[in-house]
């Protein structure tokens, strides 16, 4: 049963839980409810709040302690307390960028009087706290969502975000969330759509960590629709809620950063965005469940490193293991050659049983030979690593061909072969131009 309490007093309102009657005795419970929620009125900064019995006598600065102790266990998430020190108006803008005591000294609080209604906003945040949806596509569970995101030279800029659902041999079912770091890109990898369209902006933190908080909302709305059990989004998703910094089954599970954008080029934002999502009062994320997807920028590898966030997941884009060949194709290359990027990688902290993902696009008859592959095995010496084999997505204006299958089962063999763990990567999302390379508008460019 829920109470209200101090209804006449618009400075405070919170809800508590009390006892149920009995059938024997139908009279329990009514004269504590009758007494419960007496609010002192002596001291307007610290009240004190009696709960029923009367004699029981709770120090308001200590109310968010019993909150922790009795909300969780009884369910009752009484946010409204939050409400009580914090208004909507004092939420600053950039909230969903920032780790909670950046978000309390925002808001000129402290830890414990933020974090309620930090924990509301990052963990149950609804459309009315989100940017809007421009464009949505989905196809067999796969969504692809665009977030508006500035303007640059007059033209509307959007944020491109995939979820991707996830399963296993045991029918386990999780998304996978591919979020963007930038607005174009200036690697100017050639295989790439992103790398066409030239930089057109860095994203912040606050943008990054709104493409997590926007798929999780679409995952509720799916999940609460009409229709949500013939929806390939799982009806189960739930409203995405972290309790105690557990992941719902079919929740967001994984987050990687391989859209838009090369992370390492936009550094400090995508640094604050994983300290964000981490933040254990928040959205609680573990770091191992996120992954940086870079196409070797050694001067960001060594500034990642020097944070020793052991436990992050690196994916390094590699498409072609001679020097020569990948200068063409990746034109970082030039300045950051394969030998000195290995050394980053052998000097990069890490856990001894975690590898490094190696990413290759196999592209026709351009790098998908017996003999490219043995070259991406002499580099592999020494590292431990796991090779992902993507045979190339063909794009707007494609200037390169898709390996067939028979090139890319021989390509895989000879790694397999020589002892090296690969896979063919599963191609997901392209109908969308969501799969990987195909992200960007083609219609945007510097």
């Amino acid at each position: 049963m829920l109470c209200a309490a101090g209804q006449n007093r618009p400075a405070t309102s919170c809800r508590f839980w009390t006892p149920p009657r009995s059938a024997a005795n139908p009279e329990h419970g009514r004269a504590d409810s009758m007494q419960s929620a007496r609010l002192s009125s002596g001291n307007a900064r610290d009240p004190t709040i009696r709960i029923a019995p009367a004699h029981l006598v709770v120090p308001g600065h200590l109310w968010y302690h019993v909150f922790l102790i009795f909300g969780e266990f009884c369910g009752v998430y009484l946010f409204d307390l939050a409400l009580i020190q914090s208004s909507p108006s004092s939420i600053p803008a950039a909230w969903p960028g920032l780790t909670l005591s950046e978000f309390a000294r925002a808001c000129g609080q402290s830890r414990e009087q933020a974090a309620l209604i930090y924990k509301q906003l990052m963990r149950s945040a609804d459309a009315r706290s989100l940017p809007v949806v421009s464009r949505s596509v989905e196809s067999q569970g796969t969504v692809k969502f665009c977030l508006p995101a500035g303007e640059y030279n007059g033209m509307p800029l959007e944020t491109e975000s995939v979820l991707l659902p996830m399963t296993n041999a045991h029918g386990g079912r999780w998304y996978t969330l591919c979020v963007s770091s930038q607005i174009g890109c200036r690697m100017g990898c050639t295989f790439c759509q992103t790398g066409r369209m030239g930089l057109l902006a860095n994203l912040t933190a606050g943008h990054i960590v709104n493409q997590f908080l926007t798929a999780r909302h679409l995952l509720k709305q799916a999940a609460e629709a009409p229709n949500a059990a013939r929806e390939p989004v799982a009806a189960a998703a739930g409203s995405g809620v972290c309790r105690a910094g557990r992941l719902s089954r079919e929740d967001i599970r994984n987050v990687v950063f391989m859209g838009m954008g090369e992370p390492l080029d936009n550094f400090d934002a995508v640094v604050q965005a994983i300290r964000t999502l981490c933040d254990p009062a928040g959205i609680a994320l573990p770091l191992s469940r996120i992954t940086v997807s870079t196409v070797g920028r050694i001067d960001g590898l060594r500034r990642l490193a020097a944070l020793n966030l052991v436990g992050l997941k690196l994916a390094i884009s590699i498409s072609a293991a001679n020097d020569t060949l990948r200068n063409m194709i990746m034109p970082v290359n030039r300045a950051m050659p394969l030998a000195a990027l290995k050394r980053a990688l052998l000097d990069f902290p890490r856990r001894p049983s975690t590898r490094f993902f190696i990413e290759y696009v196999l592209i026709a008859d351009v790098n998908d030979s017996p003999a490219h592959a043995e070259e991406l095995v002499r580099w592999c010496e020494g590292l431990p690593v796991k090779v992902n084999v993507i045979p190339y997505n063909p794009q707007q204006s494609a200037i390169y061909g898709v390996p067939t299958p028979e090139r890319t089962i021989a390509f895989l063999e000879t790694l397999r072969v020589r002892g090296i763990v690969a896979k063919r990567r599963t191609t997901i999302g392209q109908d969308l131009m969501g799969a990987c390379g195909q992200l960007g508008n083609a219609a945007q460019r510097r």
